[in-house]
C-alpha cells in the first residue's frame, strides 16, 4: 500500500499549490498561525529534511532537463514518516486548508524508490493528483 498527502491552497500570489510542505512553509510566513502550531511544524519539517531523501529521478527520462512529472508516495511500512504527516494534517487543518490522504495498493511506474518512499509516474487515472 502507497499513500499520498495533497492539498490544494492559494498562496499569498494568489497561485494554486497541492504539496502538504508547500501549505506548512506558506502557513509559516503568514501571521494566521499560533506560534506552537508554526514551531511544531518547523520541528516536523525539520525532521523531514533529516530523515527523508529527496527523490533523485523523477521520470523515465534519463536527459538532465527531463521534465519532473513524478508524484510522491509513502510506503505503508513508513510508520514514523506517516504519523509525522499526519500531525502536519491535524495542524494544518485547523487554519482552513484540507489535506487528502490518497491510498493506492498500485500508484504508477516507479522511477525511484527508498526504504520510505517511491516517486511514481501516475496512471492516466491520477493524473489530476499532480497540478
Amino acid at each position: 500500500m502507497f499513500i499520498r498527502f495533497i492539498t490544494e491552497f492559494k498562496n499569498e500570489y494568489d497561485e494554486i499549490e497541492t504539496g502538504v510542505f508547500q501549505a506548512v512553509g506558506y502557513l509559516c510566513r503568514t501571521d494566521v498561525m499560533y506560534d506552537y502550531d508554526k514551531k511544531h511544524l518547523m520541528e516536523i519539517r525539520g525532521w523531514f529534511n533529516a530523515n527523508l531523501e529527496k527523490p533523485t529521478r523523477f521520470s523515465k527520462s534519463l536527459k538532465k532537463n527531463a521534465p519532473k512529472v513524478s508524484l510522491a508516495w509513502f510506503k505503508s511500512t513508513a510508520t514514523e514518516h506517516l504519523k509525522r504527516m499526519y500531525e502536519m494534517k491535524v495542524i494544518i487543518e485547523k487554519y482552513d486548508i484540507t489535506v487528502l490522504v490518497i491510498k493506492r495498493e498500485n500508484p504508477g511506474y516507479i522511477v525511484y524508490e527508498d526504504d520510505f518512499q517511491v516517486s511514481t509516474l501516475p496512471h492516466k487515472d491520477d493524473k489530476h493528483l499532480a497540478k
